[in-house]
């Protein structure tokens, strides 16, 4: 018997349109996934490089209080001024055996042991007129070879006074 459902269904396999729009299909979802897992993977990369920038900026605060207890415990009396009291401008943090100065300078480049290509150049600015009290902020920036040409930033800031000011 004859019917018309016979006629509409094949039983030699797809034809070639059906076949034509199944991959259609399936290159549209495995170009979805691709940009997807390229987005993911390019902002998880980002997000990387900012918390490094962070633990920097960080790290280059607690230096800087460290400096100023160890000037302080050595001279009580004019130890703030020695270290962050008696200076104004951009400086960066040097090591010298144990122990860290400020030189003045901007843009210290840093570059990570991780082998990333990434350089980050770290700025600690001073400012203000009482020697009792300085405004101190670490700024690092990030985004080329070199620090000549940065594009992303993150910066804090604090005051650090004398103990007991005069």
């Amino acid at each position: 018997m004859f019917c018309m459902r016979d006629l509409l269904r094949s039983s030699q396999g797809f034809t070639f349109v059906e076949s034509l729009i199944t991959f259609s299909i399936v290159g549209i979802f495995l170009a979805l996934t691709w940009a997807t897992a390229t987005f993911v993977l390019q902002k998880n990369g980002e997000q990387a490089q900012r918390t490094q920038a962070h633990f920097l900026v960080v790290e280059g605060m607690e230096l800087l209080k460290q400096m100023r207890q160890t000037a302080v415990n050595e001279d009580r009396e004019e130890g703030f001024y020695a270290a962050i009291g008696n200076r104004k401008g951009d400086y960066v943090i040097e090591p010298n055996g144990f122990a860290f100065f400020l030189k003045p300078g901007s843009h210290q480049p840093i570059e990570m042991p991780e082998g990333s290509s990434t350089t980050y150049c770290r700025t600690v600015s001073i400012a203000g007129e009482n020697p009792d009290l300085k405004e101190v902020r670490v700024r690092v920036e990030w985004g080329g070879s070199d620090c000549s040409e940065v594009s992303e930033l993150v910066e804090y800031s604090t005051y650090l006074a004398k103990a007991n000011p005069s």
